[in-house]
């Protein structure tokens, strides 16, 4: 669980990082109104944010951790920060009202503490932050649009075909053993 100040943090947190990087527009902000600062991020306790606010608090925390992973890399994939910044944050928006508290007590004592709200169309999470994005005036190139609907096997390629590449300009032509 967050505190209040928890909350508030994240928020004016979320705030200043989308004035900086402009992740969001005006419409999609006030689309997803304040249950995006206070979306769960999972239905179960056993998972990652189950719990008011816990979708920000995810969002937040996996934003740090891909940019310190983007520092590590070799510099022929280190992606830029606005970038990351920027799939990051709305990858995870198609669970803004994807959740409701559950009203089931079975439910709540096997940790289950949301159900999945039947009034909205089911997409997978990535297609519907896209789709909301997008919507909304968000302006996504081709490859953040594949990354935030989860489309890794491309992004995975290119960056295997980086990778051979560039071992391939690196490899030193050997002598062949063989006898003339």
């Amino acid at each position: 669980m967050l505190t209040i100040q928890q909350l508030e943090h994240n928020k004016t947190k979320f705030i200043e990082t989308n004035k900086k990087y402009n992740i969001m527009t005006k419409e999609l902000l006030d689309f997803l109104g304040d249950n995006l600062y206070i979306s769960p991020a999972s239905t179960r306790l056993s998972m990652v944010g189950c719990y008011p606010g816990g979708l920000l608090n995810h969002i937040i925390k996996a934003c740090k951790y891909a940019i310190k992973v983007n520092e590590i890399l070799p510099e022929f994939l280190k992606q830029p920060i606005p970038t990351i910044v920027k799939v990051v944050f709305l990858s995870q928006i198609g669970k803004v009202f994807m959740f409701c508290i559950t009203e089931n007590e079975y439910n709540k004592k096997q940790g289950i503490m949301y159900d999945f709200c039947d009034d909205i169309v089911r997409l997978r999470i990535g297609e519907r932050s896209a789709y909301y994005a997008t919507k909304y005036g968000v302006q996504l190139s081709e490859e953040e649009k594949k990354i935030i609907r989860k489309q890794h096997e491309d992004a995975i390629k290119n960056i295997r075909q980086k990778i051979k590449d560039k071992e391939d300009g690196l490899k030193v032509p050997q002598k062949s053993n063989e006898k003339k």
